[in-house]
């Protein structure tokens, strides 16, 4: 049994069109979004195309609106991996460090402790972890992060836990093995190292069978 203290269900971003009226009610208006999403999920993976946008009006809101226990983690691309297997990414280039990486620096500012990490999407050597003062989980299918490890579809996720799938399976059989399996690769984590694990579904999310992960993983007891 892994060392943590609960495993957090979160999806790949909270601004999808295709949510309104299947997720979000109909009338919802969107900036009422993140309230809403943070009363059903506690935690989330913010697309970089997304915090790159963020103005200092919109991260003073998010700040307001957060409230603990949330975790929020950024999405970084650093180098490529292939499309076909993370097909929310039309283009993958290296992050610019004159523009992008002070962007990361003034959300980092801004949020402080609610930005729990970073997740780096990378299949060049990762050398700005100096740079970043927050825990980050590498994804690639040629480097790793020393500590955890978890492989999926021949992509190692490692460094600070946290899982992401694209396609999640709506066979409640297949989403047990699914959690069983990541869980298992937390075996190894040492005692009081991690207090929460966050699992993120992307891709095309329907929002109900992210429910159903969910209600499965609080059955399971993680």
């Amino acid at each position: 049994m892994a060392f943590v203290e609960s495993l957090h269900i979160g999806t790949f971003g909270w601004r999808h069109d295709d949510w309104r009226g299947s997720f979000y009610p109909d009338d919802l208006p969107e900036e009422w979004q993140f309230d809403y999403f943070s009363n059903a999920f506690r935690v989330v993976l913010v697309p970089q195309e997304e915090w790159l946008t963020w103005s200092d009006e919109t991260l003073c809101e998010l700040q307001e609106s957060i409230e603990t226990p949330f975790y929020m983690y950024l999405e970084l691309k650093e180098g490529g991996l292939p499309n076909h297997f993370f097909e929310h990414a039309s283009e993958v280039r290296p992050l610019d460090v004159c523009a992008e990486l002070e962007q990361l620096k003034r959300v980092l500012s801004v949020l402080a402790s609610s930005v729990a990490g970073l997740v780096v999407w990378s299949e060049l050597e990762f050398t700005q972890r100096l740079l970043l003062d927050k825990p980050v989980t590498l994804v690639s299918r040629q480097y790793v992060l020393p500590g955890w490890l978890w492989k999926k579809d021949g992509v190692c996720f490692s460094g600070h836990p946290l899982g992401v799938v694209f396609q999640l399976s709506s066979d409640g059989k297949e989403q047990v093995a699914l959690l069983n399996d990541f869980m298992d690769s937390l075996s190894g984590v040492k005692a009081g190292t991690v207090t929460h694990v966050p699992f993120i579904v992307g891709g095309k999310i329907n929002m109900q069978q992210v429910a159903n992960l969910k209600t499965i993983g609080e059955l399971l007891g993680y």
